[in-house]
């Protein structure tokens, strides 16, 4: 009898695509987003993390992508749109709340505040129990402190 391969799901926040897209993610990060595209794991980008992206996109600060529709089939191709509902964004609102009073206590963070995506990306990892990949160093010190585990 064949072993039945072990799937992972993950998180994937905007730092993540844009240092795919430059060639600069972490080792960790990389073998994860490897993964995904071998559809070994799922990963999941929330809506605002694609909404994020798009601006980037449509910026022109995203080089491999020479047009919204092949940005659009990439992110459709490998990966699932995790979409927000009233509950989540007053969770995500709560995440904001928390996670900028615990930046401000920090030394290395106190002048930072976590983005609306951030939130909403730390909201999803814990309502849905899973990892987050990112290198966004605000992000990442706020969802450990929350006890996400984050990948980079």
């Amino acid at each position: 009898m064949e072993k039945k391969r072990e799937m992972r799901t993950v998180i994937v926040d905007t730092y993540a695509v844009l240092a795919m897209a430059y060639g600069e993610l972490g080792e960790e990060a990389e073998k994860v987003l490897l993964s995904i595209r071998r559809g070994d794991v799922v990963g999941y980008l929330p809506v605002t993390v694609v909404y994020e992206l798009c601006i980037h996109v449509l910026r022109g600060r995203i080089p491999v992508f020479e047009s919204i529709e092949e940005f659009k089939t990439f992110i459709t191709k490998y990966f699932r749109i995790a979409e927000l509902r009233l509950e989540d964004y007053i969770e995500a609102a709560r995440i904001k709340i928390e996670g900028d009073a615990m930046l401000k206590e920090s030394i290395e963070f106190r002048n930072r505040s976590l983005s609306f995506t951030d939130s909403t990306v730390i909201w999803l990892a814990i309502k849905m129990k899973i990892p987050i990949v990112t290198g966004d160093k605000d992000l990442a010190y706020v969802a450990k402190r929350k006890g996400v585990e984050v990948i980079w």
